[in-house]
């Protein structure tokens, strides 16, 4: 285990088998109920972006990225700046990198591409874009808060390595790697293309907001909405944990 989760109310989940039925099954609808999500809300917005673009890089490619690779995933906590200078990233060239959305403007500052940008858009966009612009492959992921985000950018996106992702049972053009925040997803990612080892960096999950995690300060109610989402997260890197994934905690 890596995060102690004896109160939240996905602990009863994090053993269970790591695969999209058991997601779709049991954590998705638990998720749903935990933060009012309506299901319909969320497919409506997944068809609606894959009606102007689907996902054009195929799941061998991402497997060949991550498979028996070294995975650095860089979350925007206000640990990130540093520990990410305790990090010697030089020693093997053959690492991985995947930044969770306002990570990415970290590493832009460190002159740092990742290979991946997991995201929902709701970081700085332009320096995403920029990234992808530069060679990430970026993995948007799509729900029924993001859809007017999604659409204002989407043509731009669909010019480069794009993978579309849900939380649902994908549709033709759509991905699910499973998981809900963009850290813990960029860490399901890992383990679902069998990484030997997964570095979590800036995963802080405590009340105070990194910098780099958001645009706008967060209302008193968004910054509840944030700390729930938090306790979901941990629970889901401890599933990740104890179906094999070898993680190391910073």
């Amino acid at each position: 285990m890596i995060f102690e989760t004896p109160e939240s109310p996905f602990h009863i989940l994090e053993k269970l088998e790591f695969s999209e039925k058991v997601w779709l099954q049991h954590w998705y609808p638990l998720i749903c109920a935990f933060l009012d999500i309506i299901p319909e809300e969320d497919e409506m917005a997944l068809r609606n972006i894959i009606s102007k673009c689907k996902s054009n890089i195929n799941i061998e490619e991402l497997q060949e990225i991550l498979f028996e690779k070294e995975v650095y995933v860089f979350a925007p906590g206000p640990s990130l700046e540093e520990q990410f200078h305790s990090l010697d990233l030089s020693s093997n060239s053959d690492n991985v990198l995947i930044s969770a959305d306002g990570a990415t403007s970290f590493l832009l500052e460190q002159n740092i591409i990742p290979d991946i940008v997991v995201s929902d858009l709701d970081g700085q966009v332009n320096e995403q874009i920029i990234a992808q612009k530069q060679g990430s492959i970026l993995l948007v992921h799509i729900h029924s808060h993001n859809t007017l985000t999604v659409e204002k950018v989407i043509s731009q996106l669909c010019k480069r390595r794009l993978a579309i992702t849900t939380q649902l049972n994908p549709i033709n053009g759509s991905y699910n790697f499973l998981g809900f925040t963009d850290g813990d997803r960029g860490v399901c990612l890992s383990t679902w293309g069998k990484a030997v080892k997964t570095v979590l960096v800036g995963f802080d999950f405590g009340d105070k907001i990194g910098k780099y995690s958001k645009v706008k300060k967060l209302t008193r109610q968004q910054k509840d909405r944030k700390l729930k989402k938090f306790v979901i997260a941990k629970s889901v890197i401890n599933w990740c944990f104890h179906n094999g994934c070898k993680i190391n905690y910073l």
